[in-house]
């Protein structure tokens, strides 16, 4: 796994995570029951990357999270 900020020529900055295909195989077999935190390049928060079969099982899982100041992108809902 490849972890890194960065920022591009105009300013914007960039998240850069870079899965092997070991990483994805292990998301995959573990599902909700294992994820990837991503906490030790200086963000002020931890990253979370995880898989389900489903984008509702992903929001169930996490529920407990999710509050009235929560953010959620749900791309089902942008096509």
């Amino acid at each position: 796994m490849i972890k890194a900020t960065m920022s591009t020529p105009d300013g914007r900055q960039i998240l850069l995570i870079g899965l092997s295909h070991a990483n994805l195989d292990r998301l995959k077999a573990d599902g909700l029951n294992g994820y990837i935190r991503i906490k030790d390049i200086g963000l002020p928060f931890d990253v979370i990357i995880t898989c389900g079969k489903t984008e509702q099982d992903i929001v169930n899982e996490f529920k407990q999270f999710i509050g009235p100041e929560t953010k959620v992108h749900d791309s089902r809902h942008s096509r």
